[in-house]
């Protein structure tokens, strides 16, 4: 364990606190949890990407219905 001197901010005396040393488990679990995040976060990614690229495409698709009707 690592240990860090710090000063109590109310009565400054100096405390030890101690950094806390992880289990494999816990490690594990906290990255499970990581990439669970991670991929959620790339699946709302993709789909923000993909209904700008549906808008995009109704958008054009508009726009050339337009033209069509334009020209008889």
């Amino acid at each position: 364990m690592t240990h860090h001197r710090t000063i109590d901010p109310i009565t400054g005396n100096r405390i030890k606190s101690e950094v806390r040393m992880f289990m494999p488990e816990d490690l594990s679990r906290i990255r499970s949890n990581e990439l669970i995040d991670e991929a959620h976060r790339h699946r709302l990614a993709r789909e923000i990407s993909a209904g700008r690229w549906w808008r995009w495409l109704a958008d054009y698709a508009g726009r050339r219905a337009q033209q069509a009707s334009r020209y008889p």
